[in-house]
């Protein structure tokens, strides 16, 4: 079919379609899904399962191991990694991507992991909770409020916090509201010593009131006439005097002894507290809003707004909702920024065009421009990709791409014209030249980008959109060029008589070019040598090409990471915080600061990760006015808490683009004995330290902590009727509080807890003195009693293990302004240099084993790539020599990589490996178009090495324009942080590239060709 005259004949139909795909693609462009970032799935969940009363050792052999065993029977695992600390097993599981590509697929895999959990219920030593399974580790809350209030209490706070989520939650396309740092309260009754002596074992008496007094349980119901009538008997406890007034036994005189006349009853806070969140210097409760997946954040976020700008008329005055995060906005603001980015490159596109190939011919090729980002955008929408950094990213790189086909094509028409051919039998001519070739052009582009989307794992799914808004762009790039872009250069262009003047007088930079091909001809063997030589110098310079994986975010917040030695009470976490708090809000351009205490926050980004629950950690979250005023705030920040808090590990950072996360520095240590891989951690740990280039040294078990242990005396316990399991019970009680019963508010269920009173609580010293009750006697006796003394121990306070086996990672990271790569490369040969025993590994993970895992994956479909674009080469041209010729250029763009990377001293990043990648297809389409002009002109008749020179000479402009236009447009890619190696690895390795691709591609086709000199037309003729 010869589309060219179809579409220049068929205008009515032409000027629907065009129609259509401009109506269609603004729509989508208003409507469609916005991101900041692309959403990558979370394939994390987390179990946790209580076992009160263990050490980390009984947790992990009497618990995790039993869970472990039967998780990983599950083919989908991809790591299992687990936490087991006093009391409690915590066990993170990670499901392969293979298994789980959408999150309805991941649910399904969820739902064998609970069953498998509850299959091993029956195998878990009595005394263990429940399991807790967390399927919802990486829902994100882009929406984050704190809220504050001036002379309330906590729990009024909270009620206030409590009809502000209930508000939010009708919001259409809200999914879920979240809420942390809400203080738990209690109905705290505190018994001393002496009463609990007084009242022996009737203290259980008291726990069974306290207990059942307040139980809902069924009175049944009965028959009345026709009526069936419940009954519901009063008397539950419904205040704090009832509590009080409950009767707990009687004197031998017949008085009655009430609770308030032993026990000291009230309402508070349980301490100590698990979790405290503040903002600007006040306590405060963080709620947190998440969308529906897969809707426009932009627009469910304002709805929020407006719900939230409503309440304000309800709200008391005091209490403040502070705005911390809004990813509404910031997507609109992220997807404005590069849509200023695309215009501005499709400007600079259109102007090149003008510039360089005229009126008619720059108007032709951006009205085709134009067209192909419309359709673009509109399938974008259609096939559920949405805008965000990477897909609109995706349309930049392409924009040069994009025009690449329609020069050719209007390159040719162009020509024909001048030389005085009809329009209509010129574009059908040219269309059916070069659609072939420009299809295979275009499908080696797109091939070259296919490891981007194809490649398994977390950093590939989270770039992967750039592949597929690649394809879709560069196929509507060919379909348009051989359909559109003859129809606007048959309404544009005029027909002229036949002009010999134009061939006769090549101009200056033409004949320069050609000239330049002639000698590089005639000395092939020593332009080849010059090439390999400056190839050789640029793979010598690529030891001088710093590397990464992920850049810094420009996201305008500081995280500031605060670790205490372990064991450490929150109380002395929260005075060291608040300290730290209030230095960071005097810094100029604060805006505001949240502050955690005893773990991390909600996940309000997908590239935040929340630490789990520790008494001993802190971190703070400041938001400032200009990120680039943390290059100098964040190295005062550090030296400040180095210098202020000499117990702690600070580590001040910012966020990175993309997947990751942890220290930069790690080096893994795997072995059978928690003991050996301790020591293996703590001298990876001293050479890190010796660096002097390193912060934040620690190891992923931390320090050992003090566990006091009282000598149980067996005998002495036998004798008094005193089991272990009352002496534990009572000490709980006494230091921690026993929680026997729930009291009933509304919706909420608050503890009884009985302990006792603050005085006895807090002087370890007196513990001898603790009573405990005898089964015997019936009475109580002192813990001194039954025991041998007491002993102070050190013992593990965490454990870990992956895939059940024991792992500890020591951790560093780079001094501010330092690249993580430099300092790697400085410990590396060191720490490998440790000597292991039989059994033991050692791994790196943090930035160097990420990015190791990226490239594998990247890796594992670069093979299958490779071949795809080798048979479409070979088949375009039915032969092996033409093939060999493209491809033995390829690797011609390492020298601007190479060049461009080490003079502006950008690192190697992930993204900046993408763009290698895809400089070979972009090569490869220019020298495609090359090596098939001088096919085609050796077919008709022309003399070889005619045909060689005239072939590049023809070719030079439509390859200089591709490139020139890919270069120009990218450019803006330069001053965004995320695509800033890319974006010299495209411009300076396809800049170098093509200029010696327009030498190299004769001379290569000339020594394969067994072309001589003497291959030309006489002088004479």
């Amino acid at each position: 079919m010869d589309l060219a005259k179809w579409t220049i004949n068929n205008k009515l139909i032409s000027t629907i379609i065009i129609i259509l795909t401009l109506g269609f693609g603004f729509s989508s462009y208003k409507n469609m899904a916005r991101f900041e970032d692309p959403e990558f799935i979370i394939r994390t969940a987390q179990v946790f399962v209580p076992y009160s009363g263990a050490s980390p050792l009984e947790v992990a052999r009497e618990v995790t191991e039993p869970l472990e065993r039967a998780i990983q029977e599950l083919q989908e695992i991809d790591t299992i990694s687990s936490t087991s600390s006093s009391g409690m097993s915590e066990i993170k599981v990670e499901i392969k991507s293979e298994f789980s590509p959408t999150k309805s697929e991941l649910q399904i895999i969820w739902t064998k992991l609970r069953n498998k959990i509850n299959d091993a219920r029956p195998s878990l030593p009595p005394g263990t909770g429940t399991p807790q399974i967390f399927d919802d580790f990486g829902d994100v809350y882009g929406l984050s409020y704190l809220i504050t209030a001036e002379g309330y209490s906590p729990d009024e706070l909270h009620a206030y916090a409590k009809n502000l989520q209930s508000d939010i939650l009708q919001v259409k396309g809200v999914a879920k509201v979240a809420m942390t740092g809400v203080q738990q309260e209690g109905i705290f009754v505190e018994i001393a010593r002496e009463d609990l002596a007084t009242l022996g074992s009737s203290i259980s008496n008291i726990y069974s009131i306290l207990d059942k007094q307040n139980t809902v349980i069924s009175a049944g119901n009965t028959q009345i006439g026709d009526q069936r009538i419940f009954i519901d008997p009063t008397g539950s406890i419904n205040s704090i005097e009832t509590i009080q007034n409950l009767l707990v036994s009687a004197t031998n005189d017949g008085k009655a002894i009430y609770l308030k006349d032993i026990a000291n009853v009230y309402r508070g806070f349980q301490s100590p507290a698990t979790k405290l969140v503040r903002y600007n210097g006040q306590p405060a409760i963080s709620l947190g809003v998440a969308s529906v997946l897969g809707t426009n954040v932009v627009k469910v976020f304002e709805r929020v707004d407006e719900r939230v700008k409503q309440a304000e008329n309800v709200r008391p005055i005091g209490i403040t909702v502070h705005e911390y995060y809004h990813q509404g906005k910031v997507v609109q603001a992220s997807v404005d920024n590069f849509v200023v980015n695309v215009i501005v490159a499709l400007i600079i596109v259109v102007v090149t065009l003008l510039v360089f190939m005229g009126l008619r011919s720059g108007l032709v090729i951006g009205a085709v421009l134009l067209l192909t980002i419309f359709a673009t955008l509109a399938t974008m929408d259609f096939s559920g990709i949405p805008m965000h950094r990477i897909s609109l990213g995706a349309l930049i790189i392409a924009l040069g791409m994009m025009v690449d086909n329609a020069i050719v094509v209007t390159e040719g028409i162009l020509v024909g014209t001048k030389q005085g051919r009809k329009k209509l039998e010129i574009a059908s001519e040219v269309v059916k030249q070069t659609r072939w070739p420009l299809l295979g052009g275009t499908l080696v582009g797109i091939v070259a980008f296919a490891p981007i989307g194809l490649a398994p794992g977390d950093t590939a799914e989270f770039t992967g959109h750039l592949f597929w808004v690649i394809l879709i762009s560069l196929l509507y790039s060919w379909l348009f060029a051989i359909t559109l872009t003859p129809l606007f250069c048959f309404c544009l262009f005029k027909e002229q008589d036949k002009d010999t003047s134009t061939t006769a007088k090549p101009n200056m930079i033409m004949a320069a070019y050609q000239s330049i091909v002639v000698s590089s001809l005639n000395h092939r063997w020593l332009t080849v040598a010059v090439v390999i030589f400056t190839f050789s110098a640029s793979m010598w310079g690529f030891q001088f090409v710093k590397s990464g994986f992920f850049p810094a975010s420009t996201t305008p917040q500081m995280v500031v990471d605060f670790w205490l030695p372990q064991g450490t009470d929150i109380e002395k976490t929260k005075k060291d915080m608040i300290k730290l708090e209030s230095f960071i809000q005097q810094q100029e351009s604060i805006e505001g600061v949240q502050t955690l205490i005893g773990g991390g926050g909600l996940r309000f980004m997908l590239i935040y990760g929340a630490e789990s629950p520790n008494s001993s950690y802190g971190q703070i979250l400041a938001k400032v006015d200009d990120y680039k005023v943390l290059d100098t705030m964040i190295p005062k920040v550090q030296a400040y808490i180095d210098d202020t808090f000499p117990e702690a590990q600070g580590k001040v950072w910012r966020f990175v683009m993309g997947p990751g996360g942890g220290s930069k520095i790690e080096a893994t240590f795997k072995g059978p004995e928690p003991a050996v891989i301790r020591e293996l951690a703590d001298k990876a740990k001293a050479i890190m330290i010796d660096d002097g280039g390193a912060l934040s040294i620690k190891d992923t078990w931390r320090q050992q902590v003090r566990v006091i242990e009282p000598q149980y005396s067996p005998i002495n316990a036998q004798r008094a009727g005193v089991t272990r399991k009352a002496i534990a019970e009572a000490l709980q009680q006494n230091f921690s509080g026993k929680t026997v019963g729930q009291y009933r508010e509304g919706e909420e269920l608050i503890p009884i807890i009985v302990r006792a009173p603050l005085k006895e609580r807090s002087n370890v010293n007196d513990i001898g003195n603790i009573q405990i009750p005898s089964q015997i006697t019936g009475k109580t006796i002192p813990l001194e009693q039954v025991t041998n003394g007491f002993k102070t121990v050190w013992r593990d306070g965490i454990l870990k293990r992956e895939d059940r086996m024991w792992t500890i990672k020591a951790q560093a990271d780079p001094l501010p302004g330092q690249l993580a790569s430099e300092l790697f490369n400085r410990v590396r040969p060191q720490i490998e240099a440790i000597d292991l025993p039989a059994g033991y590994t050692l791994e790196w993970d943090g930035e160097y084993g990420q990015s190791k895992e990226s490239n594998e994956m990247l890796a594992s479909t670069l093979p299958l790539g490779l071949l795809a674009m080798v048979l479409i080469v070979v088949v375009l041209f039915n032969a092996l020599k033409q093939p060999i010729i493209i491809w033995l250029v390829v690797p011609l763009a390492l020298i601007g990589v190479v060049f461009g990377l080490v003079t502006t001293q950008t690192p190697l990043e992930f993204m900046g490996i993408l763009g290698l990648l895809s400089l070979s297809g972009l090569l490869i389409k220019n020298a495609i178009v090359l090596v098939d002009q001088m096919d085609m002109e050796i077919k008709q008749g022309k003399p070889r090495y005619d045909a060689i020179v005239d072939s590049a000479n023809s070719r030079v402009r439509p390859v200089m324009m591709g490139t020139l236009t890919t270069v120009l447009g990218v450019i803006p890619l330069y001053f965004d942080a995320f695509f800033q190696s890319m974006a010299v690895v495209l411009v300076f390795g396809l800049l170098f590239a093509t200029l010696l691709t327009l030498i190299v591609i004769p001379v290569l086709y000339a020594i394969f060709m067994g072309v001589k000199k003497d291959e030309r037309t006489p002088v004479n003729a």
